[in-house]
């Protein structure tokens, strides 16, 4: 009837026809008839029941846009139902409105190196880290916090995890897998694809044998391959396909004239780190601009994490932010028992200090060729908080020559690109919603970052306070 009368036509959302057996009564009708108009009026009256809109702010949304002013980011649950400037963005009745006027809203960050542990989740949603790039972890239990974390069931960070490194037999690390053949670093590759690893990391004492096997059988797998390189250099490991290169690693290696040496001081870990870092000081900038040049011809991606680079030199000057942390945090961060641990004395850190400016110098070629430079901060060891010392990677990044809004894309659309995800480190309509509000602007100066008013994660709003309880 409603149709007949004209009430509606075909394609109208609010026509409908009702086909009514025999059997169901003229008053049975109007009853069912009016409680659907009750359920469509109230439904029509709250389209926004249960959605959230921040509305103010000025929007970095990560994608290379320009920042707007007076923007809104409506929430629906988990994800970005819309966003974009207020005159585009209309806010719909029964949302919950939450004023930002004035403040940033920008992606959340991205650490696209570190070793996560437990203990360390709300350290990184404190500072704003939404998502971690796992540099490595006893295989066991970093994939169990990844799927605890994916669950539910623990509140901290996306992870995406390469699971155990894998390093010669016998391993260097307590949390790395050792291979002794070719034949096992394809069955650990492959055990990776099975266990749902993101990638693959290598551990610097890897051979040239293990790794063309490893790089050979990755490829095959659709599997990227991040590495701390070693006894295989820079060049020669992106020229085999390498996916990233973590810590500068094997950046002096392809550029010293001394390469020989170097590269057979990576059979032991820490001397082979020791004499790396060491070997920055005597590089020549015109062989290093040279390897710059190998490097771009390969479209590998570099992870400096300087901040890392950099703690090593500054053993004896560490302060950082270490309230609320655990006895088994306060144990990764222990610089007398990690100094002893390594071999780090204050004769071999004096020595480290004055080869920074050229790592810094190289960041800065390489990203001013245009190579992806993706920030991470190799968090916890040495004594990098995690988080706090993601903040002063962007800071370092800065320093070294990148622009507050380069290094701010460094820790969220690079990091997702070298990830391989077009849901994170970017805010448009349909991504996660994983965003930092912050009190001031961080593309006039990034220390901003830390400046954090609200991290929203998955949709729901936490005060930095609240994830340090």
């Amino acid at each position: 009837e409603f149709a007949r009368a004209g009430g509606g036509h075909e394609g109208d959302p609010n026509a409908c026809l009702l086909f009514v057996p025999h059997s169901i009564t003229t008053m049975t009708v109007r009853r069912l008839c009016l409680l659907s108009a009750i359920t469509l009026i109230a439904s029509s009256c709250s389209p926004g029941e249960g959605k959230v809109a921040y509305v103010g702010a000025n929007l970095w949304d990560g994608t290379g846009a320009r920042a707007i002013s007076n923007a809104v980011v409506l929430v629906a649950g988990t994800r970005i139902e819309a966003i974009g400037s207020a005159d585009l963005v209309m806010v719909p009745r029964g949302a919950e409105i939450v004023d930002v006027n004035g403040k940033w809203i920008v992606p959340g960050l991205i650490d696209g190196n570190a070793h996560t542990k437990r203990w360390m989740l709300p350290h990184f949603l404190r500072h704003g880290v939404t998502a971690i790039r796992d540099a490595g972890g006893q295989r066991d239990s970093i994939l169990a916090l990844r799927n605890d974390v994916a669950t539910g069931a623990v509140l901290g960070p996306r992870i995406y995890s390469a699971g155990a490194p894998i390093d010669v037999a016998p391993a260097a690390s307590p949390i790395a897998e050792g291979v002794r053949t070719p034949v096992d670093a394809r069955r650990a590759v492959g055990n990776r694809r099975l266990n749902g690893a993101t990638h693959v990391m290598l551990s610097p004492r890897i051979r040239d044998d293990l790794f063309r096997a490893i790089m050979d059988e990755a490829d095959a797998l659709n599997l990227p391959v991040a590495a701390h390189l070693g006894r295989v250099d820079a060049v020669s490991a992106a020229s085999g396909g390498l996916h990233s290169i973590e810590h500068l690693s094997g950046i002096v290696e392809a550029t010293s004239s001394n390469r020989a040496s170097l590269l057979a001081a990576h059979q032991d870990f820490t001397g082979g780190w020791i004499a790396f870092l060491a070997g920055w000081a005597s590089l020549d900038s015109s062989r290093l601009e040279n390897t710059v040049r190998r490097l771009r011809q390969t479209n590998v991606a570099l992870v400096p994490t300087l901040v890392h680079q950099r703690a090593y030199h500054t053993l004896d000057q560490q302060e950082s932010d270490v309230v609320g942390l655990t006895p088994a945090a306060a144990a990764d961060l222990a610089l007398p028992a990690y100094v002893t641990r390594t071999a780090f004395n204050p004769a071999v850190v004096r020595r480290l200090a004055s080869g920074f400016p050229m790592q810094q110098l190289f960041v800065r070629r390489f990203h001013a060729s245009g190579g992806l430079v993706v920030a991470g901060s190799g968090a916890p060891s040495p004594y990098l908080v995690p988080g706090q010392s993601l903040h002063e990677e962007l800071a370092m990044l800065v320093s070294s020559g990148l622009t507050p809004t380069e290094a701010l894309t460094a820790a969220t659309l690079s990091a997702a690109r070298l990830l391989g995800s077009d849901s994170i480190g970017v805010l448009q309509s349909g991504t996660v919603a994983d965003f930092l509000i912050l009190n001031a602007n961080p593309l006039s100066d990034i220390a901003n970052i830390a400046n954090i008013d609200r991290v929203v994660f998955r949709g729901t709003a936490y005060a930095p306070n609240d994830l340090r309880q």
